[in-house]
């Protein structure tokens, strides 16, 4: 999709919010009113938004133009599922795991099958992660000494640093208050790609 001007992104915004409100598009003289300019002006700026692509005008019809969905065609977006707690029995992207999906930018899925994970309590806060952010998890059933991954433990998924020892697993928490917990039976999920925080 080619870069709108200032102008055009102005325009494509009010078009895009007085469908939203109305349930229906304005006319080419009503987005005239709207920007004070003429009506060929406002009919200029609708057939470069139709060429770039980001609308559809069906013509002979006042009130035919449809705003062509993103849908994050720019290909810079994906969609992963979202998983809740995870049962050891179950492969990690069983359909009773899912509990929706979200969209992450396209290069933190390019490696492999990602998933995402809520991050809850404060265990890795001195690594930067907080209680609330997803965890981008990419999909291995292996880890290197250091890696923080999500692993599972019994019936419950765990983000941690991971260490192998002599004879057992240590999966390290990032903050003082919290013990490592020393396991031989714990099950790597994959490994941390990213974090994504709301504010």
């Amino acid at each position: 999709m080619k870069q709108l001007t200032p102008r055009q992104q102005e325009i494509l915004d009010f078009l895009t919010g007085f469908i939203e409100k109305n349930s229906y598009p304005p006319t080419i003289r009503e987005t005239a009113k709207a920007f004070s300019i003429s009506v060929k002006g406002a009919y200029d700026h609708i057939k470069a938004l139709e060429k770039k692509g980001v609308i559809k005008l069906q013509e002979n019809r006042s009130r035919a133009l449809e705003i062509v969905s993103k849908k994050e065609s720019d290909d810079s977006v994906t969609e992963v599922p979202l998983l809740g707690t995870i049962a050891a029995g179950n492969p990690i992207l069983a359909e009773e795991n899912w509990k929706g999906s979200v969209r992450v930018p396209v290069e933190y899925a390019r490696t492999g099958t990602c998933f995402a994970l809520r991050v809850q309590g404060d265990s890795m806060r001195d690594a930067g992660i907080r209680s609330g952010d997803l965890a981008i998890i990419e999909q291995r059933p292996t880890a290197e000494n250091g890696e923080i991954v999500a692993a599972l433990i019994e019936d419950s998924a765990t983000l941690k640093r991971f260490f192998r020892e002599n004879n057992r697993i240590r999966l390290q928490a990032e903050n003082p208050d919290y013990a490592p917990i020393y396991t031989q039976d714990v099950r790597i999920l994959g490994k941390l790609k990213a974090i994504l925080r709301s504010y």
